[in-house]
């Protein structure tokens, strides 16, 4: 019997090749976009499950009285929470990124410039399940590192590094570490990622920190680490944050409103969508792909039972000649169940080849990794089973219901009443969500062009940014202002700024307890961002000085530890009472000791307009982090093969790395630029796939009136009157659709901007475009049916007839 459905299924759907073809198309654009969307969704939940002791490691969140929320904390507090708090096994102090700088190796001349150095607690590995290739990782003494596998190779070739040193130079000075363990891959589903692990038990040395006194690990003043709590097995720490807060609220002057623990598995996305505490990426976002990936797949989904009510109709013969020859109803649903799993199958099959072929192409687009191994996943596999099983079920069910209604009610009468409205309702609900996605898609463009175009109150264009040096290898303030010196001596110079963060990635650190020389209240909840540049910084820029003057290069020669002079931006010079920027100059305020502040800025975006301008001080140091030189931008390879001569010059043994300021500036828009790019291309395949389903509708009603608009031409309609009397219906369809789609569109943008501080709005011409452009793919799409059945020969139509 099965192998009889089988036959019958396959003679259909080959008799019926138009319709098929765009059933398999719609159902693999559907099947490929939801694997992707739900591999990718899978993978943002699965960040950091692979370590063992997942639900005992709790990441310290503090919220402030102003309600902000701290995960970088002072590192003295693990040692306060280890000794007070009997539930704990102990408390991971994580510095990342902080040893950054120029790693050597002896006896050779190979130098390599590595980014992600850390430091980390002498117990990390056995708390945190990152996979040892070889070695102990023993971290409990000074001047120990823990490498990957990856640079193991890249260091030493072929020979066994441990026991090997190599040589660090970063902001802490020069150092050699003994490596006492390699690792294999760090995997790319952790928020912890390092490629060099170093004991932080080697901050503890002052000779190491030198005049860095922030960075003392047990110190209780700046707030550089990460801290993670590792509960006893066993124990219940549902108690331990109010315990924790009440132990922080007995602290003088403490701004500390809540201790929270933030669960391992929840750093990357967060408990649900309202959940306050940082995390690495969004819930919401990740939530609104999930939404995608199911509205396309349900929009395939009605294609093809809009598509197969349709087909049903031209059946009708063949279902009342099997149920005269003794045929049941479940036999009729069983037979087209068949041709459902029949064509579902080769969907998916085409949608997995695709998914795999194409998997590349998904990174671009989403600019995450997709964990392709989620289709092997038990659940992944239930998940599409259920998919197929429900789309077939619902199927046959619906065929016995539409066959048990050719019993009771003539062709004519079937086709105006159970018919049409059903198909209509469906097509409207494809429209909505294509329309809405379409809306969602512009407005996400129009809010990440007004941040992109905003005034950012300084100049980035023809600005590349060169990397400093780590290693000076002798006189560090002679040898920067020769390089300085010389550039400044090049004719495609014009100007050139030393500064140890750069707008767009941070500021060098945040400060608190900074008050005018009168403390009020309120200034113990307020905290300050820190910027430390030379005197070239401002003009190089181009931010305006709107009261004072600029930092001097005896200032920033002296060093503003030295020197206690400082500038402020407009909204610091506000938050610490002063009037306005001209009342600012020439007062102090207190920051251990009184600092004078010599000028004002304007506020300028130093990061993303996702962010509010932060009150910044700005401090004078010749500072090395980072080179700023404003380039002629013709000729500008042969400029900077100039510039890299000059740097290697003076700084031998530095790898030469430059960048150009606006795309640094520019990677901080990149959620919303994966966002719209996720938008666009949902919104082509959610309106492809409903064009196809009209495609569909629209020739099979040009079957269905074959007959009817041959006697219209013979009676001496126009191309122009048939062509309306077809298409109007279905563009009455897409109206109605417009006019639901925009009002849910409009709530879901306007809250989607409601988290943003500077908004570019919502515009009446995006739902004009929107609607324009739906309604124009849509009658393109009726409209190449009509014109067909418009042109045909009706002698013909009514003759074949």
């Amino acid at each position: 019997m099965l192998k009889n459905y089988f036959k019958i299924a396959l003679r259909s759907l080959f008799k019926r090749r138009l319709f098929s073809l765009i059933n398999i198309l719609g159902l693999v654009l559907g099947l490929l976009t939801f694997l992707v969307l739900y591999a990718f969704v899978i993978t943002e939940f699965s960040y950091n499950d692979f370590h063992a002791n997942k639900d005992r490691i709790f990441q310290v969140v503090i919220e402030e009285k102003n309600g902000t929320y701290e995960t970088y904390l002072p590192p003295g507090y693990a040692g306060i929470i280890t000794s007070n708090f009997s539930s704990v096994q102990s408390v991971e102090r994580v510095a990342g990124y902080i040893g950054s700088g120029l790693v050597a190796i002896p006896d050779t001349d190979l130098a390599f410039k590595e980014n992600a150095v850390g430091f980390v607690e002498r117990d990390f590995f056995q708390n945190f399940s990152f996979p040892i290739e070889r070695g102990t990782a023993d971290l409990s003494k000074p001047y120990s590192a823990v490498i990957t596998k990856q640079l193991a190779e890249k260091y030493f070739g072929e020979a066994d590094a441990i026991g090997k040193s190599i040589s660090l130079s970063n902001q802490f000075g020069k150092a050699d570490f003994t490596i006492t363990g390699v690792l294999q891959p760090i995997p790319e589903l952790s928020d912890l990622q390092s490629d060099i692990f170093l004991s932080i038990h080697t901050l503890e040395r002052p000779e190491y920190r030198k005049e860095n006194g922030w960075a003392d690990p047990n110190g209780l003043e700046s707030g550089f680490v990460n801290l993670f709590l590792v509960a006893k097995e066993g124990e219940d720490v549902s108690e331990l944050p109010g315990l924790l807060t009440d132990f922080a609220s007995k602290v003088p002057d403490s701004k500390v409103a809540n201790v929270l623990l933030q669960p391992l598995d929840e750093i990357h996305l967060g408990s649900s969508i309202a959940d306050p505490m940082p995390k690495v990426s969004s819930m919401g976002s990740i939530l609104v792909f999930l939404a995608m990936a199911v509205l396309i797949l349900f929009i395939a989904f009605v294609n093809y039972i809009n598509l197969s009510s349709a087909n049903l109709l031209t059946r009708i013969k063949e279902i009342r000649m099997r149920k005269v020859l003794g045929a049941y109803s479940w036999q009729l649903a069983q037979q087209f169940m068949v041709e459902t799993f029949l064509l579902m199958g080769l969907a998916l099959i085409l949608a997995l080849g695709l998914f795999n072929l194409l998997d590349p192409l998904f990174f671009e687009i989403l600019g995450k990794p997709v964990w392709t191994g989620v289709l092997l996943e038990l659940i992944t596999i239930l998940v599409i089973c259920g998919i197929l099983g429900f789309a077939a079920l619902f199927s046959g069910l619906y065929v016995v219901f539409l066959s048990g209604q050719f019993e009771k009610k003539s062709k004519l009468r079937f086709i105006a009443s159970e018919g049409q409205w059903g198909r209509k309702a469906l097509v409207v609900f494809q429209f909505v969500i294509s329309i809405g996605i379409i809306v969602c898609t512009l407005v996400i463009r129009d809010q990440l062009s007004f941040m992109q175009q905003q005034p950012l109150g300084m100049n980035l264009n023809q600005r590349v940014v060169v990397e400093g040096p780590e290693d000076f290898k002798g006189d560090r303030k002679g040898k920067m202002n020769a390089f300085k010196e010389k550039l400044s001596s090049q004719s495609f110079i014009q100007g050139i700024a030393g500064s140890n963060s750069l707008p767009g990635y941070s500021y060098n650190f945040s400060a608190g307890g900074i008050t005018p020389l009168v403390p009020r209240p309120e200034d113990k909840d307020y905290s300050y961002s820190m910027f430390i540049i030379d005197n070239e910084f401002i003009p190089t820029y181009g931010i305006e000085v709107v009261a004072g003057r600029n930092f001097t290069f005896e200032e920033a020669d002296a060093n503003w530890n030295n020197l206690p002079k400082v500038m402020l931006n407009a909204k610091a010079a506000r938050q610490l009472g002063f009037e306005n920027p001209e009342s600012a100059v020439g007062q102090s305020i207190l920051w251990g000791k009184p600092y004078e502040v010599v000028g004002v800025i304007a506020d300028y975006h130093h990061m993303s307009l996702r962010e509010e301008i932060s009150p910044m001080i700005l401090l004078a140091a010749q500072a090395s982090g980072y080179f700023t030189l404003i380039m002629d931008t013709q000729e500008m390879q042969g400029n900077l093969a100039q510039v890299q001569s000059i740097y290697q010059e003076i700084f031998p043994g530095n790898p030469f790395t430059y960048s150009f300021l606006d795309e640094i500036y520019g990677r901080q828009y990149q959620a919303e630029q994966q966002l719209s790019r996720a938008f666009s291309i949902a919104g082509a395949l959610a309106i492809l796939i409903s064009c196809l389903g009209l495609f569909g509708l629209a020739a099979y009603s040009v079957q269905q009136r074959t007959k009817e608009i041959g006697i219209r031409k013979v009676l001496g309609a126009s191309t122009q009157s048939l062509l309306n009397l077809i298409s109007k219906d279905f563009l009455i369809l897409v109206g109605i659709a417009m006019v639901l789609a925009f009002p849910l569109a409009w709530y879901a943008m306007q809250s989607w901007q409601a988290d943003f501080p500077y908004r570019a709005g919502l515009s009446w011409i995006t739902f004009v475009w929107a609607g324009m452009g739906s309604m124009g793919i849509a009658l393109l799409t009726v409209g190449f049916q009509a014109l067909k059945a418009a042109w045909s020969n009706p002698v013909e139509s009514i003759r074949n007839e």
